[in-house]
């Protein structure tokens, strides 16, 4: 494995403790036998991979594999194109695979993947069964699929059981982690129950090592001084949709209040959450820090401070950040004018610390209770 690619997922140890009692797995590489193949993948997902793949040239492979550790048994370097046909939902170590991946891979070399969706599986539990039998079966996958994984004290537990076969995986998680490890998406194509996902490689992997796949996590912000700080928080996104910030502002733009256009990456629950403002009581664990404020401009993140102008990103620079935003006192619309409210709210406090605080807390508990503004 590249020297450079060091996975720091905090839950590599539970995957590699799986790894270590697996069962025995079967590595292929297919050179001549096509006509196996497409019977293990289908025609329609033989022809989708045919359309980029030259038998020909020695830089191509096909493989299947559920184990990172293979990768390292291919002979050649800087492939231009490498297909793995396992499903991902498969992988015993899914980050250390797209990691191994990366380093076989040439600059803007197509590593081409395919995965079960989540919300194709759950669609499928719900319409095979009657009422109440496909509530009774979608509760119980619910709750083993998707609830164990998440949870420190039943995820080895649910690995050590299912041996990391069929994972419940979120399209938007699969492409999430693919950033994570120095991907682009290119194309997709969906064919019979799989999502195929063409990227391109254009960096190392920068997985972060604070990234959760839980519902408690810690998101990078930046803080008073430029520092980066660690803020805590409820999940209410996809697990490793922080990678995607950046496609989705180039893709959806931003919306009224400076967040991203039908910003697809929030849960149902994660809904639910913002709407009664569950996800930001872990702030105050920043609050006894001493990192955060009760009242304050908005931590956020280094690719979203990219969109302030000098004079705003100078200012921030003085104050540390807040649990409460004066968003929610002067209700903004656009990133210019969220940026002239918090240029206000900081210029202010600078001159008078309490007394600002305290008017704009009583502005946005008076918004928030009386015009029902959701959490952000």
């Amino acid at each position: 494995m590249n020297e450079e690619y060091k996975v720091v997922d905090k839950f590599i140890k539970v995957e590699r403790y799986i790894q270590s009692n697996r069962t025995s797995h079967k590595f292929t590489i297919y050179r001549n036998n096509y006509s196996d193949l497409a019977k293990e993948i289908g025609d329609n997902g033989f022809n989708f991979i045919s359309k980029y793949f030259n038998r020909y040239n020695s830089r191509h492979i096909i493989i299947s594999s559920r184990n990172f550790e293979d990768i390292s048994k291919l002979t050649g370097k800087n492939y231009k194109l490498l297909a793995s046909i396992e499903p991902i939902n498969n992988m015993i170590s899914i980050n250390e695979f797209f990691g191994s991946i990366n380093s076989k891979l040439e600059d803007g070399g197509i590593f081409i993947c395919r995965f079960k969706d989540q919300e194709k599986v759950e669609e499928k539990i719900l319409n095979s069964s009657p009422f109440p039998v496909n509530l009774i079966r979608y509760t119980i996958y619910f709750i083993y699929r998707r609830v164990f994984p998440k949870l420190s004290i039943t995820r080895k537990l649910f690995f050590f059981l299912t041996k990391g076969k069929n994972r419940s995986l979120r399209r938007l998680e699969v492409i999430g982690r693919l950033y994570a490890c120095g991907y682009e998406l290119e194309s997709e194509y969906k064919c019979d129950d799989y999502t195929y996902l063409l990227v391109k490689k254009r960096k190392i992997p920068v997985f972060d090592k604070y990234s959760s796949y839980g519902l408690l996590f810690k998101m990078r912000r930046i803080g008073k001084g430029g520092k980066e700080i660690f803020v805590y928080k409820l999940r209410t996104m996809v697990p490793f949709s922080e990678y995607l910030q950046d496609y989705f502002i180039k893709k959806n733009s931003l919306a009224k209040g400076g967040k991203i256009c039908n910003d697809i990456r929030v849960t149902p629950l994660g809904k639910i959450l913002r709407k009664f403002w569950i996800d930001e009581i872990p702030n105050f664990i920043n609050l006894l820090k001493g990192e955060m404020k009760l009242v304050g401009v908005r931590p956020i993140s280094k690719q979203y401070l990219s969109l302030y102008d000098e004079e705003l990103r100078n200012l921030r620079k003085l104050v540390r950040p807040g649990i409460i935003p004066p968003f929610y006192a002067d209700m903004p619309e656009t990133l210019d004018e969220i940026q002239q409210s918090e240029k206000k709210y900081i210029k202010e406090y600078l001159k008078k610390p309490l007394s600002t605080d305290l008017r704009y807390l009583y502005m946005a508990i008076k918004n928030i209770t009386t015009k029902r503004v959701l959490s952000k």
